[in-house]
């Protein structure tokens, strides 16, 4: 037997993956937060699914279950995951050798799991621009408290459940005391920052399953970078805006046939949502001019952007006559 072998024996691949058992006995008041963090119970995408069959459906044995526990559970993440070891969804593996960081190396941790959207265009590996913030050498840990990775202490059903950060928590005088023309004509509440500061993202489309040999599930799909901007279908205190930026998920009706898998509610969910893109930029194509945004119809979602197989919940998004 190899050495390396040898070495590894009886080895503990997750020794984080309680986080009470380990990680806890020190940091106690940590580990009391974290196990009910969506980044551990990936409670968010347990509730998307459900919200698309029926509520319980991740405990019947069938197509979404199997789905949800051999593919979307290893976005699952244990304190190891950040402080220690690249993400499994990532590749795993010690990103500081068998250091623990306590300020993990966003282009390890943050980007293994969130490289293909906000991390990816944060860092310009996604897109045509670096986000501002990102290019001024600050990282995710400069905006997104500690409770957006540790937890709040509740079971956190989605990422809006915990204190996410704002533009204004910086730049906090930009409608009240600006010169710019544009923050005092349009106002906090008409649309979100990146409406105008936000580059294009990706977004991704037709998503299929299959199950393969090692009983392990594989998801395929096309992606393709669009900005859009659409109406907000449901404004709340956190976000009020009139219209925001969206940015399209893969889902389709028969996203899980393969395994089995219904979606009887997929109408009455869109598949264009919200997305608090992360790639600011001071000056962008939209905002050159008044008439770049306001005369620009293929910047704002319509009808003509639905696909064939796109949920008709995405008809209460849509830009009927540009404003």
């Amino acid at each position: 037997m190899p050495e390396k072998d040898k070495a590894h024996v009886d080895l503990v691949v997750r020794p984080s993956g309680n986080p009470d058992n380990i990680c806890g006995v020190c940091h106690y008041e940590v580990a009391e937060t974290f196990v009910t963090s969506i980044h551990y119970t990936v409670q968010g995408m347990a509730n998307s699914l459900e919200s698309f069959a029926h509520e319980g459906v991740l405990n019947e044995g069938g197509g979404l279950q199997i789905a949800f526990d051999n593919n979307c559970f290893k976005c699952h993440a244990t304190c190891g995951s950040c402080h220690v070891s690249r993400p499994v969804a990532f590749g795993g593996g010690l990103h500081s050798q068998h250091e623990f960081t306590g300020r993990p190396p966003m282009e390890e941790s943050c980007y293994g799991c969130h490289g293909a959207r906000n991390a990816g265009e944060f860092m310009g590996q996604v897109g045509y621009v670096k986000d501002v913030h990102y290019e001024a050498g600050m990282d995710c840990m400069d905006c997104h408290l500690i409770e957006n990775f540790h937890g709040t202490g509740r079971l956190e059903q989605n990422m809006y459940d915990v204190p996410l950060p704002a533009c204004t928590d910086c730049h906090g005088n930009v409608y009240a005391q600006s010169d710019i023309e544009a923050h005092m004509v349009h106002g906090e509440d008409l649309m979100n920052c990146q409406v105008c500061h936000a580059s294009a993202n990706n977004n991704c489309f037709d998503c299929h399953t299959k199950l393969k040999d090692d009983g392990k599930v594989e998801g395929m799909s096309t992606s393709r970078l669009m900005f859009k901007i659409g109406l907000n279908p449901e404004r709340t205190e956190e976000r009020p805006y009139k219209y925001m930026t969206l940015r399209h998920i893969p889902t389709t009706p028969d996203s899980f046939k393969s395994l089995g898998g219904e979606l009887p509610n997929y109408d009455t969910i869109p598949n264009w949502k919200y997305s608090p893109t992360h790639n600011i930029q001071r000056q962008t194509i939209q905002n050159a001019s008044c008439d770049a945004c306001h005369g620009n119809p293929y910047i704002f979602l319509q009808e003509r952007d639905l696909r064939e197989n796109d949920s008709k919940a995405n008809k209460k998004l849509l830009i009927q006559e540009l404003p």
